[in-house]
């Protein structure tokens, strides 16, 4: 995961080197519009994650479904003990749901659908739970001991861990050049990887050779590992002379503009708690130096994010004195469809497909990314809160035209109507700009 962080700052770099390119001489344009390009790295990240550990539970059921089909002497004591066709209906259970999901998760994930990509790792995880824990009991009721199905079964999940490894930097190396000696290096570590011949050496009860392959395995994916690092610092300090050359002439572009508009330096960089200009980018600055710095030691995505985040936030307060100046409006337009829905005597579940549009003309800025929405239920003529989804306190943005997407789950909800309200955070001289959407359930 520290790879991939580090090279989500990379890629957050790159994407700054057009920045200076937003501020054109004309006072509004369409460049001038798309000074932020959308994204949530802290969603993405936790998506990543969870289905990282459904990833490794699926091996782990995966492993000990071939350690129990593989070995005659465990099926013959399942057969016998008439819990044959538990186990098949297990099995299916694996594949069918559990995989199903997985799958619906790697692709919503692949599609820039966090939100759902999570909900369905979630559930994969859980099926896979779910069947881990049925295959043990049914073993338990065979009366077959853990030793009698396979010493290695820890080595055999190692092994498919290992493998998994090995996809993750090879996905990571394609954005680099000349990595020949690191593919070479993970070649070989997949040649010990052998999953098939590791079964066939565990059933004959040689562990010990088993072991050494991982051990090798293991050291060749440590190599590759830092050769990968290597790459990514030399990457890195490239991008960071370029990062700084960007910033300079991004403090020329905005000092200039604040000067057609009449705006003093110092007012406008107060949004930041700077008391001047100057103050603001040393600052940015520093933090560019102190990276450079650390890149021996081992760079901390954060401090580069900071620096990010904040020349968005000046891109943004920028345009929006522009919009003020033009009289700008802010609106946004909701829309909610029922995708989902399931129910259970009162009781109602139901997946909501949330769209968000930016109807205005000026660029929003949510507070997460379910565009800090919230669920309101209708109650004696009132609405009041009824639920608000989870997600990560990262900001979104909208530009004026565009539009996003969110899916969210309401469990057990009671017959009645509802409405979604979405908020973008105040700003000055429009408030906080809030839209909302009714439904009904059923």
């Amino acid at each position: 995961m520290t790879y991939a962080l580090t090279l989500l700052s990379i890629l957050a770099l790159a994407s700054f080197a057009g920045i200076t390119s937003l501020f054109p001489v004309s006072p509004v344009s369409a460049e001038t519009t798309s000074l932020v390009s959308e994204g949530c790295p802290g969603e993405a990240e936790r998506a990543e994650k969870i289905l990282l550990l459904a990833d490794a539970a699926k091996l782990r059921v995966e492993a000990l479904l071939n350690s129990v089909f593989g070995n005659e002497t465990v099926m013959d004591k399942i057969e016998n003990a008439s819990l044959l066709d538990e186990l098949w209906s297990v099995n299916a259970t694996f594949y069918d749901v559990g995989m199903t999901l997985l799958n619906d998760a790697h692709e919503s994930f692949k599609g820039g659908d966090y939100v759902n990509a999570t909900s369905y790792a979630m559930e994969a995880l859980n099926v896979f739970r779910e069947t881990f824990k049925e295959i043990n009991r049914i073993l338990c009721q065979a009366d077959i001991i853990k030793c009698e199905l396979i010493d290695g079964q820890g080595l055999l999940v190692a092994i498919n861990r290992a493998l998994a490894r090995i996809e993750r930097i090879r996905e990571i190396i394609e954005a680099f050049s000349s990595v020949s000696d690191i593919i070479s290096t993970l070649d070989e570590a997949e040649e010990y990887l052998n999953v098939t011949l590791a079964m066939e050496l565990l059933q004959q009860g040689n562990v010990s050779d088993v072991a050494r392959m991982l051990a090798e395995a293991n050291r060749l994916i440590v190599e590759a590992l830092r050769g990968l690092k290597v790459k990514i610092r030399e990457r890195l300090s490239e991008r960071i002379e370029r990062f700084r050359e960007n910033l300079e002439r991004l403090r020329e572009r905005v000092k200039e503009r604040l000067r057609e508009m009449n705006v003093p330096e110092h007012e406008f960089f107060k949004r930041w708690n700077f008391t001047n200009a100057d103050e603001f980018w040393r600052k940015q600055i520093e933090i560019l130096e102190r990276v450079r710095e650390r890149l021996r030691e081992g760079i901390n995505a954060t401090e580069l994010n900071v620096i990010g985040v904040r020349m968005r936030e000046v891109c943004l307060e920028l345009e929006l004195r522009l919009r003020e100046r033009e009289g700008g409006g802010a609106k946004i337009e909701v829309n909610v469809e029922k995708i989902i829905e399931i129910s259970i005597s009162r009781k109602i579940t139901v997946t909501l497909r949330i769209t968000v549009r930016n109807a205005g003309n000026v660029t929003l800025v949510f507070p997460n990314y379910a565009f800090g929405m919230i669920i309101e239920r209708e109650s004696n003529g009132r609405w009041r809160f009824y639920e608000s989804p989870i997600s990560i306190q990262v900001l979104r943005i909208l530009e004026p035209g565009e539009s996003g997407e969110v899916r969210i789950r309401l469990r057990a909800a009671e017959p009645g109507r509802y409405r979604v309200v979405v908020r973008a955070l105040a700003r000055e001289g429009f408030g906080a700009p809030e839209g909302y959407a009714e439904f009904t359930l059923p």
